[in-house]
């Protein structure tokens, strides 16, 4: 390469190759007088150069690193080490300090042997001011993940938990080292873990910045707790996700409230159906009394009257069978309103959870007589809920009243076949009674199958008061009945019990 500064005194090449560097060179005497400064000191520290030579620079030094410089870095270049790096403070011409970093060596003379210090020097502010900034906030977010009264969780990019506050970690019952390492996904319940991982899948993507959800998490005692978490992903330069930071806030009393208050109004709801039937049957049980009481009531009145007007033996006799008659078809209204009340009172029965196979069975004991006598075919199927939360007294009464409904109206020209099933729908236990006899017109009778003292066959006696027994026990405990039939094909009946908890 050509040498383009032949002919130049030293002194003129060292000022020019100075000028055009970055960094403020100097040489000094043993003590740190200034005896050169390069002449782009101006643009470094403020500075012409002749305003520095003859002076120390331990007078700009800035007074807490006076001290470290003179042990750490002065004293060991007099004693013969080379090539230290020191960072410090510098007191910049417009008053302020800036950061310089220098790297300094002993030179020594070749021909006097006298000892120089040679120091090579940087601004380096916007990089510690860089760092600092850095560092500040690195310990500010550290401040307010930590110390947040609400949950912070910090997530890598597979989803394992990197960091996670003392809130979090309390709220699932804790320590914060016992989070960290765990995959999000051990402590979230499956119930909305495919949703999550859709909305995290969207984030990775691009897709969307942020998501917020309310989902529940996995307590240490193994208990389900509901939060509402948001989301939002950190990413690199290139924009790829490095972490997720998700706020968590406790919401579990929240949604147990909510859960609370809709079940209650669930069973206020069913409770009010239920005084409402009740109601309606009561106002017809008032008809129905003063419609069955007051004909013989008034046949007995009227033949009382008769028997005061004669004295006629044979008239006497007469009217004493109508009394007899009379007073039988009273004891027979009464007897069928006693049970009404009876089977009305809730103290009269305790609610339990019952086989049903057992309570059938009873049943069929009693009627084993008739039974073989008709030749009844009976099947039964309880694999499919075997219990059910009710009266053991009641539920044998409405199997007893069933049965004897399925007799009495038989098929006169094919064999009585039974069918008895249980099966669950719901929170419901459902039991199918199903018979093949002659059926009911329910085009013509179906608002009138479950009304008190209604009958459908004029050739078959009947009282009408089993049908509306059964929906009634059924309904005041948040049941329901359901009829399916037709002339000439059977009947089956569809019983609903609730669960032991939801019956009232």
């Amino acid at each position: 390469m050509k040498n383009f500064f032949v002919g130049l005194p030293d002194s003129e090449i060292l000022h020019l190759v100075t000028a055009i560097s970055r960094e403020l060179v100097c040489l000094h005497e043993p003590d740190g007088t200034y005896i050169y400064v390069s002449p782009n000191s101006e643009k470094i520290i403020g500075y012409q150069s002749e305003e520095l030579v003859g002076k120390n620079p331990y007078d700009f030094f800035h007074p807490d690193e006076r001290r470290l410089i003179q042990e750490r870095s002065h004293q060991p270049l007099l004693r013969g080490e080379v090539n230290i790096h020191t960072t410090f403070r510098f007191l910049h011409k417009n008053g302020t300090y800036i950061w310089l970093q220098s790297d300094n060596r002993l030179t020594i003379h070749p021909n006097t042997g006298q000892k120089y210090l040679h120091t090579s020097s940087r601004d380096i502010s916007d990089k510690i001011d860089t760092e600092t900034n850095l560092a500040l906030a690195e310990r500010r977010f550290k401040t307010l993940f930590h110390d947040s009264p609400i949950g912070l969780v910090l997530t890598g990019k597979q989803g394992y938990i990197d960091e996670s506050n003392e809130s979090f970690a309390n709220f699932l019952g804790y320590k914060s080292y016992e989070i960290v390492g765990k995959h999000f996904s051990d402590i979230s319940s499956v119930d909305e873990l495919e949703e999550n991982l859709k909305l995290r899948d969207e984030v990775q993507k691009g897709i969307i910045d942020n998501y917020s959800i309310e989902k529940q998490y996995i307590h240490k005692s193994g208990n389900k707790v509901w939060a509402y978490i948001t989301v939002t992903v950190l990413r690199d330069d290139g924009g790829h996700p490095i972490h997720y930071l998700a706020q968590i806030i406790d919401i579990d009393e929240r949604k147990k409230s909510e859960t609370l208050l809709r079940e209650n109004n669930e069973h206020l709801k069913a409770a009010t159906n239920s005084l409402l039937t009740q109601n309606k049957q009561l106002q017809a049980y008032n008809q129905i009394i003063s419609h069955h009481l007051r004909a013989p009531v008034s046949n007995l009145r009227s033949l009382l009257d008769l028997m005061q007007e004669t004295n006629q033996l044979p008239e006497i006799r007469e009217l004493e069978g109508h009394l007899q008659e009379v007073t039988k078809t009273l004891e027979t209204v009464l007897s069928e309103l006693i049970t009404t009340l009876k089977i009305k009172n809730p103290d009269s029965y305790k609610q339990e959870s019952l086989k049903i196979s057992e309570s059938l069975s009873n049943v069929l004991g009693l009627m084993e007589g008739e039974l073989r006598e008709k030749e009844v075919e009976i099947q039964s199927n309880f694999s499919g809920k075997e219990t059910v939360f009710f009266s053991k007294e009641f539920l044998e009464t409405i199997f007893l009243h069933l049965l004897s409904n399925s007799i009495r109206f038989a098929h006169p020209h094919r064999k009585l076949r039974i069918s008895v099933e249980s099966f669950a729908a719901g929170s419901q236990t459902v039991i199918s009674f199903s018979d093949n006899g002659i059926g009911i017109d329910l085009e013509r009778y179906g608002d009138q199958i479950f009304q008190l003292r209604k009958t459908f066959h004029r050739q078959i006696s009947g009282k009408g008061l089993g049908l509306f027994l059964i929906q009634y026990k059924i309904e005041s405990v948040g049941g329901k009945i359901e009829v399916s039939s037709k002339p000439e094909e059977g009947a089956t009946f569809l019983m609903y019990f609730p669960e032991g908890n939801e019956a009232k």
